[in-house]
């Protein structure tokens, strides 16, 4: 049989979500953010980089697919 998970020493019921106050809450996430290992400034500068230029190689494909099935569409449809 599984134990019971524990929060600040209080058993949590089974299937139910436990209780707390917002400053536990608060301090418990405050305490997960600083053992966070967080990205230098050129690793996010490198990474936004990467997102915009993927960003706008996909839009010009996907205006491109846009434009040829609009042609078509007019050609074969219309």
């Amino acid at each position: 049989m599984a134990r019971a998970s524990t929060r600040g020493g209080r058993p949590l019921a089974q299937g139910a979500a436990a209780r707390i106050s917002p400053v536990t809450f608060l301090q418990e996430t405050a305490s997960e953010l600083r053992k966070s290992v967080w990205p230098s400034r050129e690793e996010v500068t490198r990474l936004t980089v990467i997102v915009i230029v993927v960003a706008i190689i996909f839009g010009f494909f996907l205006g491109g697919l846009d434009r040829i099935f609009a042609e078509i569409f007019g050609r074969f449809v219309l």
